[in-house]
């Protein structure tokens, strides 16, 4: 009776704390990925960004499409935000964009390495990375390029994989948003990737 109540207890304390874990955090809308090797007008590019709409709030025959917003935030690697845009994605659909083109407009210089994240959003009413609107289920995924330096005559490789998942707080969303408009304000132009949205 004891070790029942023990273990009762123990499962209780286990639930309240994974409860405050998640408490203020969207799940399923947050994704990241690096880059690396990245140099401007290379005839490699450094990796390639895809993102899938896979229908889970709409289809191609509803209403808006099922569309949902890729709000995609580029950071440098000394945790600067460089550019950020939010593209839609309708119901089946794919985004493919390379990290050359979302890094070509940067608000300061284009950097060689960094971090990209994508908030799945939904449009409100049009897509906005500035507000985003987390709303799951887009689906990324990045290549990478990679420089092998193990072996006598370094070469370099394409590997291929899913964004990383990550929970989504609250002060996260809207710091990702606050800081896509200060990049937008000081850019005045730069800092956007908006137009490679449509370049695919």
């Amino acid at each position: 009776m004891r070790l029942t109540s023990i273990a009762c207890l123990l499962a209780l304390c286990l639930t309240v704390a994974m409860s405050s874990l998640l408490w203020g955090q969207a799940l399923d809308v947050y994704q990241v990925t690096y880059y690396d090797n990245n140099v401007p007008g290379a005839a490699l590019d450094s990796g390639v960004i895809r993102i899938i709409n896979p229908g889970v709030t709409g289809s191609p025959i509803s209403a808006d499409e099922g569309t949902l917003c890729a709000n995609i935030y580029v950071f440098d690697d000394t945790q600067e935000m460089i550019e950020c845009c939010s593209c839609p994605i309708t119901a089946n659909g794919l985004l493919t964009l390379s990290v050359q083109e979302l890094t070509e407009n940067p608000l300061t210089t284009t950097p060689f390495r960094g971090v990209i994240k994508v908030v799945s959003a939904i449009p409100t009413p049009v897509c906005d990375a500035t507000k985003p609107a987390p709303t799951p289920d887009l689906r990324a995924f990045a290549t990478h390029l990679q420089n092998d330096s193990t072996t006598a005559r370094p070469f370099l490789s394409v590997t291929e994989d899913e964004f990383a998942d990550a929970p989504l707080s609250s002060v996260e969303s809207s710091d990702l948003g606050t800081i896509c408009s200060f990049v937008r304000y000081l850019g005045t132009g730069r800092g956007r990737c908006d137009d490679e949205c449509t370049a695919n």
